[in-house]
């Protein structure tokens, strides 16, 4: 970790802890934590390293946004959720980035088997995700029900973004 990183990481912490208390309260992560967060990783980025600070910065603004707008349009991930991830890239840069999806990709696998627990439709949805599985690889078949037609209600994904940025910056070694 650069030293004159810090301010961004310590950024990334506070806005971890916000997000995720907003998203499981409110179903909800603003657009004033997201923006400002945004313009901040800019510029938090450009100057402690200057041009290669703010591409890096705006790389992973890219990266992270453009990932979650993909999965926003396919209906998985509400508008909240693409901001943070693109106001996290910003914050960390592309190739932490890379890492933040990867770890928040298991993060949000183990909330996501939590909160099919605690609503009582874990057995459900892997019944309805093992037959939409073999109905994708099975030629000429088609799945019968919508995976995002589900019991439970949504599960708030900002925690698993915001978690998983934490966890690539302090906790365990870059995956690039």
């Amino acid at each position: 970790m650069t030293d004159a990183l810090v301010p961004a990481h310590a950024v990334l912490l506070i806005v971890s802890i916000i997000a995720t208390i907003t998203d499981f309260w409110r179903q909800k992560i603003y657009n004033w934590l997201t923006l400002p967060t945004l313009v901040l990783g800019l510029a938090l980025n450009a100057w402690a390293r200057g041009w290669s600070g703010l591409l890096d910065s705006a790389s992973g603004l890219l990266l992270g946004g453009l990932i979650f707008l993909v999965l926003g349009l396919m209906g998985a991930m509400k508008g909240g959720d693409v901001k943070l991830a693109a106001a996290v890239g910003a914050l960390i840069g592309w190739q932490l980035t890379i890492s933040a999806l990867y770890y928040g990709a298991l993060i949000g696998g183990i909330l996501a088997v939590i909160w099919a627990l605690i609503h009582g439709t874990l057995f459900a949805t892997l019944r309805r995700v093992g037959r939409a599985l073999i109905a994708v690889v099975t030629p000429g078949m088609r799945p019968e029900v919508e995976l995002q037609k589900s019991e439970t209600a949504p599960m708030p994904y900002g925690p698993a973004i915001s978690w998983g940025a934490v966890v690539a910056v302090f906790a365990l070694p870059p995956v690039v």
